[in-house]
């Protein structure tokens, strides 16, 4: 099970160094002050896995929507598991 997501946060390192490297942008311009060069690097060459803060960080620093980022292959073929049932709701008697 572990290697279904391992090949998914590989896609998005690949994603996220193929943003970079398209913008033309260096890994330290991408990490700024907030995420530190060595943490970014990490998260490119899969050493580490980046935090939802991370993600929102180096969207930003790469001028795109996180969304851009999440969508690759191993998620986007995934289709949801359930839908949840609308809420119902109750009605409150005023007196």
């Amino acid at each position: 099970m572990a290697k279904k997501y391992d090949r998914i946060l590989q896609e998005i390192a690949e994603k996220i160094k193929q943003t970079r490297e398209y913008r033309d942008m260096t890994q330290e311009a991408v990490s700024g002050l907030e995420l530190g060069v060595r943490n970014y690097q990490r998260i490119e060459s899969m050493e580490g896995l980046p935090s939802l803060k991370s993600l929102l960080i180096i969207a930003d620093a790469l001028g795109v929507h996180p969304k851009e980022l999440l969508d690759v292959p191993g998620l986007s073929n995934r289709p949801l598991k359930k839908k949840f049932p609308a809420r119902k709701r109750k009605r409150v008697k005023s007196t």
